[in-house]
């Protein structure tokens, strides 16, 4: 386990060069928060024609070797976001990783307390802004969705809705599991989290199969699914009957990427594409959940 991080470190060591600053990431706020004897940072964007009337929050957990800055450039989240009208929040793991249980590294092996971080970042912010907490999301990739699996098992409630890109969770069950929405968002390529499923750097990752099923429990689903979006390299699905959606998506030709967003050392994390944006895929899900 303690070779987990390294490995998916060195996969995603090219984020660290992050590319120039667009416009919209000139308006991110840096904050700090005392949790757990650490001073935890992280980054604040709220779309200014939206400052007063604002649909929601979205926590956006970056990957592995990863923080805020990057996760906003990799993902560009902040466009969704502004069309949308959510604010943003990115925090910085310490470390540059997160505690997801039997993963990752440093933030693992130390036993941070990233769930109870998360859950104060949120309480913080909800006040900030002025939102209920039926409008608070959650989004991450890789590492960054590991936690958020974590989240939702250990403090359900903290978001109305999920959106983990390329990421499952590190435990096969969780014990007591309370009805969450869910997008689950995944390459078909990706062979750090496989689609099918399979060990990665000696630790078990689960099929989007398992994961779905999983959720389709927890959430009441029937067994049925229907396709809700299909086109070339891309097929989403949505279970039918469900107390809270379960929808997940995968996407032909890319590996372990965000889907749409900037590409990181596709020789080593696989390719991604331009044909299916999911920030905006996940954007449209949170709006959607606002209206349930």
């Amino acid at each position: 386990m303690k070779r987990v991080l390294p490995l998916i470190a060195a996969a995603l060591l090219a984020a660290c060069q992050a590319p120039p600053a667009k416009a919209d990431d000139a308006t991110l706020t840096e904050r700090t928060l005392a949790h757990g004897g650490e001073t935890r940072s992280y980054e604040v964007f709220v779309p200014p024609q939206h400052r007063d009337n604002l649909k929601g929050l979205v926590v956006a957990l970056h990957g592995g070797l990863g923080n805020g800055a990057i996760m906003a450039k990799q993902s560009g989240f902040n466009a969704a976001a502004t069309r949308h009208g959510f604010a943003v929040v990115y925090p910085d793991g310490i470390g540059r990783g997160w505690n997801a249980g039997t993963c990752c590294g440093k933030p693992a092996e130390r036993n941070i307390d990233d769930v109870g971080f998360i859950k104060a970042l949120v309480a913080v912010e909800r006040e900030r802004l002025g939102l209920s907490a039926n409008k608070v999301f959650g989004t991450g990739f890789s590492n960054g969705a590991m936690l958020l699996h974590r989240i939702v098992c250990e403090a359900p409630g903290t978001f109305a809705a999920i959106a983990p890109v390329s990421g499952g969770p590190m435990f096969e069950q969780c014990k007591q599991p309370k009805p969450v929405a869910a997008l689950f968002i995944q390459g078909r390529e990706d062979n750090r989290i496989p689609w099918d499923g399979g060990v990665f750097d000696g630790t078990l990752r689960q099929s989007m199969a398992n994961v779905v099923n999983q959720f389709a429990s927890r959430n009441g689903c029937e067994t049925e699914a229907t396709v809700v979006r299909e086109e070339a390299g891309l097929k989403c699905q949505k279970r039918v009957g469900c107390r809270s959606d379960v929808q997940w998506c995968g996407v032909d030709k890319v590996g372990h990427q965000w889907p749409g967003g900037k590409a990181y050392a596709p020789r080593l994390l696989g390719p991604n594409t331009d044909r299916y944006n999911a920030s905006e895929g996940i954007a449209l899900f949170f709006k959607a959940q606002l209206a349930n």
